[in-house]
């Protein structure tokens, strides 16, 4: 079997997760280890000031990188932040380059921890940190250096998971489904939905053993939105609803609940709701009513956490007519436990027999299944297995992807 490495960095930009995995990449598959490398919080600001940068130049790296200082500028101005010594002298150069050496400390960190050398692992996974993604536009910008990470680890990378798959018509995500269908089978799970809740939430219908008949989809916003929210009316000092601490006090405004589903998507993403999957989505898609805006903390909090569970509903009914009743939730947005109470209300309102039960409720680990992902992926790209179907991506065929670096080899950045 085949010791891999998975690096997932995610649109709440809090930290690193990284995960040690046994796996052949097809049915075999133990969890050998998971740790957070947290971002320290300057760092996690100038890494949203990027995304903020790479999204106004509408994914044109050079200008963004042209236009980067007084990019980061205006977006400390929207959190009413001072321009201290730290962000001063940044480029948006520098701030993708620590990201990759930070992704490689998160590697050296996790091999200490385990107590293993860099000669155990035969590929790291290397998702990279994503800045803006409109597959529409034939544009998924996902930064970090595969090659410099080869070379400081001495470990085979495989990276650009998305390009692949953008470049043959599909979304260039989510890959999460093929992992969900091997743990779902290893475990005598089928059939049932495994719904992932970060920034964006996205859902894998499992039907049957058969991975091409998978269904998967982006349904709407994760935690990005309260994020956002708790980021901008806290001046940075805040970056998540904490353990669903304002939205607990607040109630669901029905209006502008409402005005989130006709509002809230942008430009080309403004029928989201009424297309089916599959269908993906870049938290920069969003923008709240300005009505929100003018509700308390509690209240707003309490809204998008409702507009999060309800749009995972909706968008699910919209896309298949027959639902499983057992329902598997990951992912660092179900530790809001307003997101989670608020699903379990609106799901049962249509699938009274549903049985909703975490990740770790079933022996998974929640926290770690997403880099995990891409530690599996890694191998399926050393065995050239696909990772996207078209039930999940929207490919024409079964497809896979990524990059591979050698040590010391000539791997293009990305």
């Amino acid at each position: 079997m085949t010791f891999s490495i998975g690096l997932m960095s995610g649109t709440s930009m809090d930290g690193i997760d990284a995960a040690l995995l046994e796996t052949d990449g097809q049915h075999h598959i133990v969890a050998k280890g998971y740790l957070h490398y947290p971002y320290k919080t300057d760092f996690q600001i100038a890494l949203k000031a990027a995304e903020y940068s790479v999204r106004k130049h509408k994914g044109d790296l050079q200008q963004a990188a042209l236009h980067f200082k007084a990019d980061i500028t205006e977006y400390l101005n929207t959190l009413e932040q001072p321009v201290n010594d730290y962000y001063a002298p940044l480029s948006l150069e520098a701030v993708i380059n620590e990201s990759t050496q930070l992704h490689i400390k998160a590697v050296q960190a996790l091999l200490q921890q385990q107590h293993i050398k860099s000669s155990d692992i035969r590929v790291i996974g290397y998702h990279g940190q994503t800045l803006y993604h409109q597959p529409q536009r034939q544009c998924s910008i996902i930064v970090g250096d595969g090659q410099v990470m080869a070379n400081a680890l001495n470990i085979p990378v495989v990276s650009q998971f998305r390009a692949n798959d953008i470049v043959a018509g599909g979304q260039g995500a989510p890959f999460a489904p093929i992992y969900h269908w091997a743990l779902a089978k290893r475990d005598g799970l089928i059939p049932c939905v495994v719904l992932n809740c970060g920034g964006i939430a996205n859902a894998t219908v499992i039907s049957n053993d058969d991975a091409t008949q998978l269904i998967a989809l982006d349904t709407g916003p994760g935690n990005g939105l309260i994020d956002a929210l708790v980021r901008q009316k806290t001046h940075g000092n805040e970056n998540r609803d904490q353990d669903g601490h304002y939205g607990l006090a607040g109630t669901v405004n029905d209006a502008i609940l409402q005005q989130l589903y006709t509002h809230s998507m942008q430009g080309d993403k403004a029928d989201f709701f009424s297309k089916t999957g599959p269908k993906s989505l870049d938290i920069g898609d969003f923008k709240w009513p300005v009505a929100l805006e003018e509700l308390s903390l509690a209240d707003a909090c309490r809204t998008l956490e409702a507009y999060t569970a309800d749009s995972i509903v909706k968008s699910l009914l919209n896309t298949t007519a027959i639902l499983p009743d057992r329902w598997i939730v990951a992912g660092g947005g179900w530790h809001n436990p307003v997101i989670l109470q608020e699903f379990k209300m609106r799901l049962t309102q249509h699938c009274p027999q549903a049985v909703v039960k975490t990740a770790d409720d079933i022996g998974w680990n929640a926290d770690a299944l997403e880099a995990q992902i891409f530690a599996y992926l890694a191998v399926r790209h050393l065995r050239r297995l696909p990772f996207s179907f078209p039930g999940t991506t929207g490919v024409a065929k079964p497809l896979g992807g990524g990059v591979y670096c050698e040590p010391q080899g000539n791997c293009p950045p990305f």
